[in-house]
């Protein structure tokens, strides 16, 4: 290993480790001289020569502009003639830019293409110039006009034998460099540990003659992957909001979109009123949940706090400052309801009024602000009869899509249409999507086929200027986050690319011989998906129907022949045993399923084996999570349970099959500090498991695992360890969020199982994620636990 770290001659420097992570790498070794020469500082600079020489070769390098060659030479046998060339001024973004082309240059060919030449020491031959702000660039492409590239877009531009990859901006520069080195010299970055660099002694290129422009001018990725800075730059994506804008980055790479939801740019209604100041005077300033929006108080108050934040920004006119909701549900208050009805019935009524009238506030304080804020849960759907100002965006947030189609067909028409009418009154929109299955990061997942046709259609919104993406951010590798980083990436800078080629690149680059399996299983999980009529939710429990035996069988199959193919190859096979993690942990969790089914003949369990080969693929992939707040342990606990078949309800006495539904724990969507553990005394031998502190809806039913026709009545079955101290237990449907039973700890601990009737019934089968069943523990000590056996579902008659 080689820890090499430069400063500055008599410059102060602080080196700091937190973390250091050693692997497995197939790559050549680096020697120590080699690096010293690594691209960190000036040392790959030419030094500056006389100016009267310098002049010269600069002279010289314009004459040999013109019109371009067919074909740039860049190697021939190794060997070069070409070398790159940056301003004598170059910022950090563009010398890396420039030292990252000659390093792929020199990979690719074994060229070696010296020193970096600048304004102050040019040199003869071929040459790339990178960048705008040179002594060549706008002499050897006059005709390129700049400033309709905005901050993103760039030109490769062929003068002669000399090509120049500039954008307006360093960051647009980076992105051509980038660019150029994927689309035309064949460098992908697959993933952040998997850069493809082809070899070709011999590089002749058609002259580029490109003038490339995103078609969304905000574009970020939050996942694991997507946060790594380097995979995020050289797959176009510029954001950088939430977490990651708290983390430095190098200087090379520092040119970031900060401007939305980013350190210090936001706020949440009860950090702008807070509550610990308001709240005993004020109690009707909280009602239903958020605020009330129509109190003139309310709305000073949150005002004079966004003028507070907005003056400790360097410079907040930089920023779209972030105001968004309490992230649940809202009774709306009278006056609220009232300036609703006067505008469609919805509820972002109010909500735009809101940030309409704090805006007004603030920008007469500090012209020029701008501000915004999200459509979300309540508040999605457009008002009708209200627009937006410009100094004003709009994030609707998918939270209630089914990504088993894309964002604006079958049973997501309606949030299609609320997308749709955002459009309509407001001119700018950055879209909020939901990429992964909160539920179950290790669970086969296909939306990707609607991710991307859902981009290509959001591209046709005039309006729609940014989107961002959130996946799986809590952990390493999750159902194939990258695959989803890196055709995510491509489709925001180009929409009219086919998402099915994507996939397929993508697999033959990344998997290599075993793509063809690979490309075959995410069709075959997609079709499954269509097939079962499932919804897959941004919570999506393991108890889908779309893992049929049938299914399952088919896709261990196709692995099989997968990791046959690359059986040679250790780094591929790692690679599509990280693919197979998803399949083999639905039949771990569901393997008593599977084993009594015995539909699929020819196909085995082969548990220990499998279990092994599972648990070695989680600890290589460095899985820290298998659903937002899902722990390894609570992952080990869930492997572990061996499930026996359920007994049957009571309330199902007597009633046909037809009439009755046993939702298991497996079935229910599990939130904050709850986990699926065994349990001796639950029907099938395991329950959800919550401790007594948590004050969260941690376990809740949606209205989508309900039989598709006729209404139902619902009962929980639960039971209480402790509760001896007092405390109780509710269950309630939603909305509203005031409607439940609440039973006291002490009916609930006698060490059985009792069924809790769930109020606001009949309940019919709906997608609208909205709605649900809760149990909420209430009072209860940290010592005291909450168990949920399972929802039963009984005809209403």
């Amino acid at each position: 290993m080689i820890i090499y770290l430069r400063k500055a001659e008599g410059q102060p420097g602080v080196a700091r480790f937190s973390r250091i992570k050693v692997e497995l790498t197939h790559d050549s070794v680096t020697a120590t001289d080699a690096a010293k020469g690594a691209p960190t500082g000036a040392s790959d600079l030419r030094f500056p020569i006389a100016d009267s020489e310098r002049d010269a070769l600069l002279a010289a390098t314009r004459k040999t502009g013109g019109p371009p060659a067919r074909t740039l030479a860049l190697a021939d046998q190794g060997v070069t003639r070409y070398h790159v060339h940056v301003g004598a001024l170059a910022d950090a973004v563009t010398l890396q830019a420039a030292r990252d082309l000659a390093y792929y240059l020199k990979r690719i060919t074994g060229g070696d293409f010296g020193r970096i030449a600048t304004d102050e020491a040019p040199r003869r031959g071929p040459t790339i110039v990178i960048g705008l702000d040179n002594r060549l660039t706008l002499a050897l492409c006059p005709s390129v006009d700049f400033d309709k590239l905005g901050s993103d877009g760039f030109v490769l531009c062929t003068s002669g034998t000399n090509l120049v990859i500039a954008g307006a901006t360093s960051r647009g520069t980076m992105y051509g460099v980038n660019w150029f080195l994927d689309h035309v010299l064949g460098v992908k970055w697959f993933a952040p540990d998997a850069t493809e660099v082809p070899t070709q002694r011999t590089l002749h290129i058609d002259a580029p003659d490109a003038r490339q422009v995103p078609r969304f001018g905000y574009r970020e990725v939050l996942s694991w992957e997507g946060q790594d800075k380097a995979f995020r730059a050289r797959n176009l994506l510029n954001g950088e909001s939430h977490g990651p804008s708290f983390a430095p980055s190098a200087p090379g790479l520092d040119t970031w979109d900060k401007s939305w939801l980013a350190k210090g740019g936001d706020a949440s209604f009860w950090d702008l009123l807070p509550r610990d100041e308001h709240l005993k005077s004020h109690p009707e300033w909280y009602a239903g949940g958020q605020v009330a929006m129509m109190n003139t108080d309310v709305r000073r108050i949150m005002a004079a706090n966004v003028v507070k934040r907005l003056r400790e920004l360097p410079n907040y006119r930089h920023v779209w400052f972030g105001i968004h909701d309490m992230d649940w549900g809202w009774d709306l208050d009278a006056d609220s309801q009232k300036f609703a009805d006067q505008h469609g019935g919805v509820a972002s009524a109010p909500l735009v009024d809101l940030i309409q009238d704090i805006a007004t506030r603030v920008r007469a304080v500090m012209p020029g602000a701008r501000f915004a804020f999200n459509a979300y849960h309540w508040g999605f759907y457009p008002p009708a009869g209200m627009a937006l100002p410009d100094y004003i965006l709009v994030y609707p947030m998918t939270i209630q899509v089914d990504y088993s189609t894309p964002l604006n067909r079958a049973r997501n028409a309606r949030l299609g249409e609320g997308l749709v009418g955002w459009n309509a009154i407001s001119k700018n929109v950055f879209v909020w999507d939901h990429i992964t299955n909160f539920a179950g990061f290790l669970q086969p997942t296909p939306n990707i086929y609607p991710i991307g046709e859902s981009i290509k259609w959001l591209a046709t919104l005039r309006n729609v200027s940014g989107y961002f993406a959130e996946g799986s951010w809590t952990t390493p590798g999750a159902e194939f986050a990258s695959l989803r980083v890196w055709m995510i990436g491509r489709l925001l800078w180009d929409p009219r690319q086919d998402v099915h080629a994507l996939v397929a690149e993508y697999c033959r680059g990344y998997f290599g011989a075993a793509a063809p399996e690979l490309v075959a299983y995410i069709d075959s999980m997609h079709a499954a998906l269509v097939a079962s009529g499932d919804l897959l939710s941004e919570q999506a429990p393991v108890s889908m129907k779309m893992y049929s035996p049938e299914f399952v069988a088919r896709a261990d199959w196709m692995f099989d022949k997968a990791e046959q193919a690359v059986m040679g190859n250790p780094l591929l096979l790692a690679r599509v045993r990280q693919a197979r993690m998803p399949l083999d942990f639905v039949i771990l969790v569901r393997r008593r399923e599977y084993q009594d089914a015995k539909a699929v003949p020819g196909w085995q369990l082969d548990y220990l084996r499998r279990r092994s080969r599972f648990e070695e693929t989680v600890q290589r992939a460095h899985v820290s999570a298998y659903r937002q707040e899902g722990d390894l342990d609570g992952l080990n606990q869930l492997v572990a349970i061996e499930r026996r078949p359920a007994t049957r309800p009571a309330q199902s006495a007597g009633l046909p099959a037809r009439d009755w539904s046993d939702i298991q724990d497996l079935g229910l969507n599990l939130y904050s500090s709850a986990r699926i553990v065994a349990d001796a005394v639950a029907s099938d031998g395991a329950a959800i498991r919550v401790p007594g502190n948590s004050s969260s809806w941690a376990v809740q039913l949606k209205f989508d695992k309900l039989p598709c026709e006729g209404k139902w009545d619902l009962f929980v079955d639960v039971r209480v360890v402790g509760g001896s101290g007092g405390g109780s237990l509710r269950v309630g449907s939603y909305p509203p969020m005031d409607r439940f039973q609440q039973v006291a700890a002490s009916e609930l601990n006698g060490g059985t199982y009792r069924s809790i009737p769930v109020p606001g019934g009949p309940f019919v089968f709906e997608s609208d994620h909205e709605k649900g069943v809760y149990v909420q523990a209430v009072g209860l000590n940290a010592s005291d636990a909450v168990f949920v056996d399972r929802v039963v579902a009984v005809r209403h008659r």
